[in-house]
């Protein structure tokens, strides 16, 4: 294992820990990874996390935290000043086995159990049985917290033609159409099809889905577009349609999403 900067203890993870929880932050940090013994629970509650992986790259918003189980190669990125918990799970607690690392909003009880977590750091852990009961039941949690798999995810892919084709429709945006992905990339719109399910897991509707979505969540977060501009600049006809699909996705609708982001707590509709 390699780590970088001044994040480089905050996600470790050795055989002789007992499972427990730190803050960090707030700062920037870099720390890589080859794969740390137990998995970990992140939360961001300032400022914006990057991770890095072999399936692709993620953006951890502030009140979003990701999984990232154990043995699983990784690179964890605060190029803005950044903060939040990671309570690290080093006896086995979590059964939940799934590919990949998973974003998830944080929901209050999701925030209260992260921050209750915290009573138990690395010293303190080992020698309180309570411990061990919390991180269990922390553990049992997690598929529930991340029922909405792959939110703020830009996927890698090992086929340089199907990486070609998620390079071409990021820069052109989530109004890209099939025909013209296919024709940049040389193939019939079946090839391109029967190639994304292969090698992505995923049908043409969903990677636009998940494109028009990752889409609609930076235009909320970052920009503070109204949900009638989002809309339409994602390639939805109407708001309702909108704000439907992207309860579906995100699980919260995008009037809540964006107020949890702005600084006056107020969004306009229209």
């Amino acid at each position: 294992m390699a780590g970088k900067g001044n994040g480089e203890r905050y996600f470790e993870v050795s055989a002789d820990m007992a499972s427990h929880a730190r803050a960090f932050g707030p700062g920037r940090f870099d720390f890589a990874s080859e794969g740390e013994a137990g998995g970990q629970l992140v939360r961001c509650t300032a400022g914006e996390l990057e991770l890095f992986g072999h399936a692709g790259e993620w953006i951890i918003p502030a009140d979003h935290m990701v999984y990232i189980p154990p043995s699983r190669m990784f690179r964890l990125r605060a190029r803005l000043p950044s903060a939040g918990v990671v309570a690290k799970f080093c006896g086995r607690e979590v059964a939940w086995q799934h590919n990949g690392c998973w974003v998830g909003a944080v929901s209050g009880f999701a925030g209260s159990m992260t921050d209750y977590a915290l009573r138990w750091n690395a010293e303190v852990a080992g020698r309180d049985r309570k411990a061990r009961c919390f991180f269990v039941t922390l553990g049992e949690m997690l598929p529930d917290w991340f029922r909405h798999e792959r939110i703020l995810w830009t996927p890698y892919a090992e086929n340089s033609s199907i990486q070609k084709v998620i390079d071409f429709a990021s820069r052109r945006g989530p109004g890209v159409t099939l025909p013209e992905v296919a024709d940049h990339a040389g193939m019939s719109e079946r090839t391109l099809r029967r190639h994304l399910q292969a090698e992505l897991g995923q049908s043409w509707r969903e990677f636009i889905r998940e494109m028009r979505m990752n889409r609609a969540m930076e235009l909320l977060r970052k920009e503070g577009r109204s949900i009638t501009e989002t809309a339409f600049e994602v390639g939805f006809s109407s708001s309702s349609a909108f704000s439907s699909a992207f309860f579906g996705y995100v699980g919260k609708t995008p009037s809540v999403y964006a107020k949890s982001f702005s600084r006056n707590g107020r969004l306009f509709v229209g």
